[in-house]
């Protein structure tokens, strides 16, 4: 091999090295219809929540970062109000997950008392992904609003990033409806 063969093969091999890596680094979108991978995150109080307590109950996860946590604001107040107007069996079958992207973040005591400090505000815990394994096991879109729903049988139901439009409130408020009310307990109306 002459010395310009061995340049040309050795930036080829570089370039296949850096292609191969990248699929590793990238987050790929998680489709629906998969069963969940599994999740590990931790809120403000270092309260651990993972995908095996989540088990027989419907998810809704908000998958965010500090900047984006505006951009569902309309969906986030219309699933509120389904979810107060739910049966007290219903509501303890649909958990509300917010979950912030925490990787790489310095003063980790702040960012916790933050995590905190929104959680009394927005009433229920709000969760961080510390070591980014979320991220990548869902598929998450940086610097996005993600939107996941993990059903009762552990199969993602729903899988969105970015806004999501109104027409789709009722699509995903009958999803939570038909995952918190099993079919042999719903009133057919033929």
């Amino acid at each position: 091999m002459d010395m310009n063969s061995k340049k040309i093969f050795s930036r080829l091999l570089i370039l296949a090295a850096v292609l191969f890596l990248a699929d590793f680094v990238c987050a790929q979108e998680f489709p629906a219809g998969n069963p969940a991978p599994y999740f590990k995150v931790l809120s403000g109080d270092n309260e651990e929540l993972t995908l095996d307590d989540i088990k027989g109950k419907a998810a809704v996860i908000f998958y965010e970062t500090k900047d984006t946590v505006e951009k569902n604001r309309q969906l986030k107040d219309e699933l509120n109000k389904f979810y107060d107007a739910q049966t007290e069996k219903v509501k303890k079958s649909i958990l509300r997950i917010p979950v912030i992207n925490c990787k790489g973040v310095f003063f980790t005591d702040i960012w916790k008392a933050n995590l905190r400090q929104s959680s009394r505000k927005e009433g229920f815990t709000i969760y961080g992904d510390w070591d980014g394994k979320m991220f990548l096991a869902y598929g998450i879109k940086d610097n996005d609003s993600n939107l996941i729903i993990i059903g009762k049988d552990g199969i993602v139901k729903y899988s969105f990033s970015g806004r999501v439009g109104e027409k789709e409130f009722s699509r995903i408020k009958d999803l939570l409806t038909a995952e918190a009310n099993p079919p042999e307990f719903r009133i057919s109306l033929l």
